[in-house]
């Protein structure tokens, strides 16, 4: 079969999986590139497929894109789904996976979280911003707090409806990267913003409130992109040089803080929606001393005499 087909096929199927818009495109893009790749190569039929082309490929990625060990264990992951649709489906046949001997490579995981300077900085941004776009200040504004209160991805902010708020016990309902929906608490300080934003909201727009709750100025409904966009004219105005401004880093920072203050590793599991403990245990790993300390503040043997 030709692989030109056989991509389009295998985002077809993931479509009809019903896998969320931002994976259709990671997935997009990273098998368009290796279609790109494998031609250049003279690689143009699935049956072309093997171990060879794919370290290749990879190589390609790391030495002459540039790409980040995490971006590479990315494209490994995506590929290496690929490759075993078209076995699955037998449009591939060989003796040995080619992904036998392909591994992913260790991260050197650094995550930096936003300070408590960071987030007022950025909070007097966009205060500032209402002067001259009250609507757009007051979005951006809400954004972040909504991002640092409950650890939500920017492609779940723009999705989040009115119908999706529970004002009165206090919980939000977001849908995670596979669609599976997660019921978040919302602290009493964030519900008061809430509200205060909603009244706001009404107000300007004559009481014809839009679905969404972060819409664009005209009301429609916000892109991933234009989320994002925020972030990149943040960076541009503040230049932080001892964090990355991203609206990834308001996720970390949430993690980081609940940890700090004595959240159980399960519950953050929970909330962050991650698909295994593991995932959230990176964040244990990283402030463990943290840990350490609310452990050897409440642990129950604290009480006994032993």
């Amino acid at each position: 079969m030709l692989l030109k087909f056989a991509v389009k096929e295998y985002l077809e199927e993931k479509k009809f999986q019903n896998a969320s818009d931002y994976t259709l495109k990671s997935y997009k893009t990273v098998l368009n590139e290796f279609y790109d790749y494998c031609t250049d190569q003279e690689v143009k039929d699935t049956s072309q497929i093997d171990s060879r082309i794919i370290k290749s490929y990879l190589r390609y990625c790391k030495n002459e894109k540039g790409n980040k060990t995490s971006t590479v264990n990315g494209k490994i992951r995506i590929t290496k789904a690929f490759v075993n649709y078209l076995l699955d489906e037998e449009i591939l046949i060989c003796n040995t996976h080619p992904f036998k001997n392909i591994k992913q490579s260790k991260e050197d995981i650094r995550i930096n979280t936003f300070t408590d300077t960071h987030i007022k900085q950025i909070l007097r941004y966009f205060e500032r911003q209402t002067r001259k776009t009250p609507f757009i200040g007051m979005r951006n504004r809400m954004t972040v707090l909504i991002m640092l209160g409950t650890g939500v991805r920017v492609g779940e902010i723009v999705n989040i409806t009115w119908n999706d708020l529970d004002i009165r016990n206090g919980y939000i309902t977001t849908f995670g990267k596979k669609r599976q929906s997660i019921t978040i608490p919302l602290t009493n300080k964030l519900l008061k913003e809430i509200i205060e934003y909603k009244v706001f909201t009404d107000e300007f727009f004559d009481g014809k409130t839009p679905t969404y709750m972060f819409p664009t100025r005209s009301g429609k409904k916000w892109t991933q992109e234009g989320a994002r966009s925020i972030f990149k004219r943040l960076k541009d105005h503040f230049n932080f040089d001892d964090v990355r401004l991203s609206a990834h880093t308001l996720r970390h920072s949430f993690a980081s803080r609940s940890l700090r203050n004595g959240m159980d590793i399960t519950v953050l599991k929970e909330i962050l929606h991650h698909q295994s403990l593991q995932m959230s245990q990176r964040y244990v790993d990283l402030w463990g001393s943290a840990v350490k300390e609310m452990n050897d503040k409440f642990n129950p043997l604290n009480d006994l005499d032993i």
